[in-house]
């Protein structure tokens, strides 16, 4: 029989776990990464078979995905979503090409390639990233591995699940000899439309993909120098909450790193370049019979990032910044003559600088940091076909294009943590800060009222101001771990009092207004600056029995309301748990997970939100680690069949499907699962 060490080996480089790790610094994180049998307790599992890594989210409390197409998941945390949260992968900040966030940062990660997924546990420190309003969430890619001797190790992956036909090949490789190191990967995933639990086919919820990479390294002595290369192929993919569906995402980025060990410190840096090419439309995978109704977007993006970080002793001192170009125009294949000039040379560009001080005192530990900001925002002229028939347009293209669209912004960051530890198996945490961000270009810088809204999928046409200040919150985090024998849990609450939190209003002007109704929409937006709060509180527990069973689970709860008015912010999960029971032996394992989630009737009445029923599903999950290398995986997701819809999933844009448009998408019907992975 194998050993359990040779088996958790195994499983470390190929399963998915979620892991409470003990931080550098009082700042608390939890770690989405490989299986390790044996090192420390379970806290939450990774979904296996979703496409988009970003569902791994919904295992860490506070934590949830946006849900707009299959390959499309944005990041929320405690009620903040989208640019609020800082996302890294590789240690760099992924700008997307999408106005409407298809491209979602998440979405250039592939599980084959990632090491760890770090998501910060409330309020992230300052050297997390530029802008962690919301929080933060840093995916670690595999590099490469040197050895002494010639090295060759990787693993081959094969995974399907049948209610869509979804089918996952993937493989890695690393080569290593003495001080050089050569990793590998690639990724192919595909799916059909999905079923619901009621036999309903859901349009534009097929995908397909390839991703592929490489990374480079050598070591001398103590340092490295490495050269990494990322590449993402997207094709006909459905984003059936939003307005479009991917044509096709092509994405290439570079990067150049290093790391070096000096006489009682480190020196770490990172340059990198991205280069992104986005098509979408409205008519090749929805059904839209009006040819003079056809749309095609054609979005382009690139990127230049920067990254330099010294820790000596408790300080750590960095640099940091990000310079990005956007441009996105509409065409109707069927007239050559309409076009938009949706978004223009726009330039959004965020430089910051950042130091951190560690110190620890007897049982007291804390964490205080400050990140200043330079902000640049400017844009090119704009132009549209429809203004020489509507005047409204006219209007809105002319104030644009004499308005001074260059912003240059300073903002700031500021935080503290701190632990007290009270006994060996309890400890306090608590923490503060004050955190500003600036406006998105598509805050700024969407003219005309359009559904470019980074992704909101509330199904309204909004239009920016590029004079929004920029938001600023003021947070506070109170919590405590404790763990005594097999028990374990670690609460929190929170309270976010937001200025200048960037909403929507009904818009005043009347062009806007016109322009709109043309549009079909009789109600449009501006992003406009409210003042906002978000409080709450989140969980995560275990239990280990002395035997190899376990119980663990988690809780979430957030409300968010606008201070300005009655009403509730737009898109927040309700409360949700999971539980899980499970047995791991290191050789074999097996969970059952239920996902309950309540009601939300806290929705957003200026977004027209649907409230939605509460709900709870049962999934099922086993993996068998043979001695030849193999690991066999299987599963049920919904196992009940039960038919639910995910508040946070949007509603249906796509005609064509069985479920109608403006009809709340619902959740994926009973999908069994079974994979197969070895390793070499």
């Amino acid at each position: 029989m194998v050993s359990r060490i040779a088996c958790a080996v195994f499983i470390a480089l190929s399963g998915n776990v979620v892991w409470a790790e003990e931080p550098e610094d009082s700042a608390d994180v939890i770690v989405v990464r490989a299986e390790r049998v044996g090192e420390d307790l379970h806290l939450a599992e990774a979904d296996p078979v979703s496409a988009d890594v970003a569902s791994w989210l919904k295992s860490v409390p506070g934590a949830n995905v946006n849900r707009n197409g299959p390959v499309t998941g944005i990041a929320q945390y405690r009620g903040m979503f989208g640019d609020r949260i800082s996302k890294s992968i590789g240690g760099r900040t992924i700008i997307g090409a999408g106005p409407n966030a298809m491209d979602a940062p998440l979405s250039y990660a592939v599980p084959v390639s990632i090491e760890a997924m770090t998501v910060y546990r409330g309020i992230a420190p300052v050297t997390a990233g530029i802008d962690t309003i919301g929080g933060a969430v840093d995916v670690q890619r595999q590099q490469a591995a040197v050895s002494d001797s010639f090295m060759v190790d990787g693993s081959l992956i094969s995974h399907y699940a049948s209610n869509n036909d979804a089918e996952h090949y993937a493989g890695d490789i690393n080569f290593g000899l003495k001080d050089f190191g050569a990793y590998l990967y690639g990724s192919q995933q595909s799916a059909k439309n999905y079923e619901d639990a009621q036999g309903n086919e859901v349009v534009t919820s097929a995908y397909e993909r390839e991703l592929f990479g490489a990374d480079m390294a050598y070591d001398f002595g103590a340092h490295r120098v490495g050269l990494s290369w990322n590449q993402v192929n997207t094709k006909h993919s459905g984003t059936l909450a939003l307005p479009m569906d991917i044509n096709f995402i092509d994405s290439d980025d570079w990067s150049l790193y290093g790391s070096h060990q000096l006489d009682g410190a480190e020196l770490e840096w990172r340059f990198g370049v991205m280069e992104n090419e986005h098509g979408m439309d409205n008519f090749s995978q929805r059904l839209n019979p009006m040819p003079e109704m056809h749309r095609y977007t054609f979005a382009g993006g690139s990127s230049r990032d920067y990254h330099l970080v010294y820790r000596v002793g408790d300080w750590s001192l960095g640099v940091d910044g990000v310079l990005a170009e956007h441009d996105a125009d509409i065409t109707n294949p069927n007239n050559p003559m309409f076009v938009v000039s949706n978004f223009n040379q726009v330039q959004d560009d965020r430089h910051s600088a950042f130091v951190q001080w560690s110190q620890s005192f007897n049982a007291i530990e804390h964490t205080i940091g400050a990140r200043v900001k330079y902000n640049q925002a400017d844009a090119g002229e704009v132009y549209s076909s429809m203004a020489m028939m509507m005047p409204a347009v006219q209007g809105l293209q002319n104030d644009f294009n004499r308005a001074d669209k260059s912003v240059n912004e300073l903002t700031y960051d500021v935080t503290y943590h701190g632990t007290y530890a009270l006994s060996d198996s309890f400890s306090w945490n608590y923490s503060a800060a004050v955190k500003q961000k600036a406006a998105s270009y598509q805050q700024r810088y969407l003219w005309v009222p359009m559904q470019a809204t980074g992704g909101l999928a509330d199904g309204k046409t909004y239009v920016g101001d590029i004079n929004l200040d920029p938001e600023t919150a003021y947070q506070l985090e109170a919590g405590f771990n404790y763990q005594q024998g097999g028990f374990s849990a670690s609460p929190r609450v929170f309270y976010y009092d937001i200025a200048d939190y960037i909403e929507a209003n009904p818009s005043a002007d009347p062009r806007v207004v016109m322009a709109a109704q043309m549009m079909g929409d009789l109600a449009p937006l501006q992003f406009s600056n409210v003042d906002a709060t978000l409080w709450g509180l989140d969980a995560n527990w275990q239990y280990q029995f002395a035997s190899d069973w376990y119980l663990a689970g988690n809780i979430s709860y957030v409300r968010g309301e606008r201070d300005d008015i009655d009403d509730n912010l737009y898109r927040i999960a309700p409360l949700n748990t999971r539980f899980t029971w499970g047995y791991d032996n290191g050789v074999w394992s097996s969970r059952f997970d239920a996902m309950i989630y309540a009601s939300q009737n806290r929705a957003s009445n200026i977004n027209e939100e649907q409230r939605t029923p509460g709900y709870m599903i049962w999934n099922w999950y086993a993996d068998y680690c043979f001695n030849s290398g193999v690991l066999i995986k299987a599963g049920i997701e919904n196992i009940f069949d039960k038919e639910y819809r995910e508040h946070l999933g949007g509603v249906n844009r796509a005609r064509g499907s069985d479920i109608a448009v403006g009809e709340r998408l619902p959740g994926l019907g009973q999908n069994l699962y079974v994979g197969v992975e070895y390793r070499f």
